[in-house]
């Protein structure tokens, strides 16, 4: 037949493309099955290698247990495309050529029929269908004959990977936007997958004039302070780790409520109804909507318990498809992170697909019935922060988005945790096609003009898995060219994880009184000792006592000179890894938090 594939020099991903499409159309002449098109038996064909649940569930194990970010390229420009970019599509070629059929899935990412909706089509190696039929669980149904809006290529096999062009680091995952390709190899790792497909959607979101957000979404109903009843849309934006899926799928029930009672002398729903989780991962904030990208949930289901019910009923359910996910001795699925290790390291990333309708709080609709009004930021640290303030100044609200600032997760990877890091809009390793910066200033944009219809965001920032005040040293740290002191926490190893020494953090119960109070207008503010006006620091927050807003108030263990020293080294910083991530910021935002 001759030779099929191009010589390297001519390779680029619409040569992969065409390529791809003529090996396809020489194995159907040649009476062979190239592609196996959305197959009803993709379970089936897992179960081989899955583990079942004496629930009913299953499970399968990765070969890689987080996401690959520091192996992962964006080509944002055809001139970007060096030799060892142009090796790897060919050797997913040669694999393609010789493997047998692919995996066909198509689905739609964002609710159909709205301008969300976006066509996405997954190839996945036949070894892996556990990988194409969790994904398309995930998704919305979409026509396999339909033209998709981007094409991801899954080949999770060693193929002699080239190192990622300059570094010692392997080339395992390459995404080109303007081409609408993402290519996926050597981990088999779900959140590969899934976050291919997301990547793409935030870039076609923003195309489409809303911003593509990392964060979960969930409404209800509250009765404020002066009896009237309000909709709550809510977004709680975070990195893998912090919380987001805790929050984001939240309820109050019969059962949790007696503890609010016991604890806070306050029972929810007294003051909320017509609960509904909408999403967990990523949405799409327009003006008028927000919109919820999947039908489903992937989640991190460690250290779940019972308490989080909603969370709870739809991971234990026998729908759940599992992943590195242990098990208790009667057989069932078990999130205490006891049995599992990785790297001789307990297990720290079990996640779970779940059916939102499990969760008992699903209304079928991943769409907003408003737009939104209650805006969290997951932003832990463990010097300077308050276990939640509100933000008034839309800027400093901005530059917040833009830091993304947070504690690193073995979820995240297993070389970050325990270490504060900076990754923009918490959501940077997904943000392509358009810079971290157009995203931020149009979301700032946004705020503006909701303060100026007389409607404004509330704006929160929450510190509810770092510290209030973790024990720290000060070191001197090297920014670029630059040395600066700066406060580096003191972690100690529990159970293979490093933890930060000492310090305060909020329950998930006094959080979501937060947010329950909060959203009521019950909550008396004082300004923050620094910005003043523009952050708020709670005072009075009904059934939370006043000693133990003192011990959530990182000023009550610090002299404000040496809280002064710290806050001003975070702003350093900042700016530091705002000028890499979210580099040309209006001024009004880069130095919003200056003083």
């Amino acid at each position: 037949m001759g030779r099929v594939i191009p010589p390297l020099d001519d390779i680029g991903p619409e040569t992969f493309k065409r390529t791809f499409r003529k090996i396809l159309d020489i194995k159907k002449r040649a009476g062979l099955e190239p592609i196996l098109d959305n197959p009803s038996d993709l379970l089936d064909r897992a179960k081989m290698y899955g583990m079942k649940y004496r629930n009913g569930s299953w499970n399968w194990a990765s070969n890689i247990w987080s996401r690959s970010a520091k192996n992962t390229v964006v080509i944002e420009n055809d001139d970007e495309i060096k030799e060892e970019h142009k090796l790897l599509l060919m050797r997913v070629l040669e694999h393609i050529l010789a493997q047998g059929p692919l995996i066909k899935v198509d689905g739609y990412v964002g609710k159909p029929g709205t301008r969300a909706q976006m066509h996405a089509r997954i190839y996945v190696d036949p070894q892996f269908p556990d990988l194409a039929y969790r994904w398309k669980q995930l998704v919305f149904d979409a026509p396999p004959d339909e033209e998709p809006d981007a094409e991801i290529f899954v080949i999770p096999h060693y193929l002699g990977n080239p190192n990622i062009p300059g570094t010692d680091r392997m080339m395992m995952v390459m995404r080109f936007p303007h081409h609408r390709l993402t290519i996926v190899t050597v981990s088999s790792y779900q959140g590969e997958v899934k976050k291919a497909a997301l990547t793409h959607w935030i870039f076609h979101v923003y195309q489409r004039g809303g911003t593509g957000e990392h964060a979960a979404l969930r409404e209800f109903t509250v009765k404020k302070v002066n009896g009237e009843w309000k909709r709550v849309v809510m977004a709680v934006w975070g990195l893998t780790g912090t919380g987001k899926s805790t929050h984001g799928l939240y309820v109050w029930t019969k059962d949790n409520a007696k503890k609010y009672v016991e604890n806070f002398g306050i029972n929810p729903l007294e003051y909320v109804r017509d609960q509904a989780i909408k999403n967990d991962d990523i949405v799409a904030i327009f003006e008028d909507k927000v919109i919820g990208s999947e039908r489903g949930s992937w989640t991190k289901t460690e250290d779940l318990t019972p308490e989080q019910e909603a969370m709870w009923r739809a991971a234990m359910s026998p729908h759940a498809l599992h992943e590195n996910t242990e098990f208790d001795d009667r057989g069932y699925p078990s999130f205490k992170g006891e049995l599992f290790q990785y790297f001789g390291r307990p297990n720290r990333n079990s996640r779970s697909v779940l059916r939102l309708e499990d969760t008992g709080y699903f209304d079928g609709d991943v769409e907003s019935s408003g737009p939104l009004n209650f805006a969290i930021f997951l932003s832990p640290g463990y010097f300077t922060e308050w276990a939640w303030v509100k933000i008034e100044d839309p800027a400093l609200a901005a530059k917040a988005l833009a830091d993304g600032r947070t504690i690193g997760h073995p979820a995240q990877s297993k070389e970050v945790v325990g270490k504060l890091r900076y990754v923009a809009r918490f959501a940077q390793p997904f943000t392509m096609g358009v810079s971290s910066t157009a995203h931020v200033v149009r979301f700032y944009e946004y705020l503006k003009r909701r303060i100026e219809q007389g409607d404004p965001v509330q704006v929160y920032m929450f510190n509810n898995t770092g510290r209030i005040i973790a024990k720290y040293n000060w070191t001197v740290m090297k920014l670029g060219d630059v040395e600066i002191e700066a406060p580096e926490p003191i972690l100690v190893e529990k159970n293979g994880i490093p933890k930060a020494v000492g310090g305060e953090r909020p329950t998930i119960e006094e959080t979501e009184l937060f947010i329950l109070q909060a959203a009521r207008g019950a909550v008396r503010y004082k300004p923050h000792p620094v910005w003043g006006e523009k952050v708020l620091i709670p005072s009075e927050v009904p059934g939370i006592s006043e000693e133990r807003l003192n011990q959530l108030d990182p000023t009550n263990y610090l002299e404000i000179s040496e809280f002064k020293r710290l806050l001003k080294a975070q702003i350093e910083i900042s700016k530091y890894y705002l000028d890499k991530n979210c580099p040309n910021l209006p001024r009004e935002i880069y130095e919003a938090m200056d003083f």
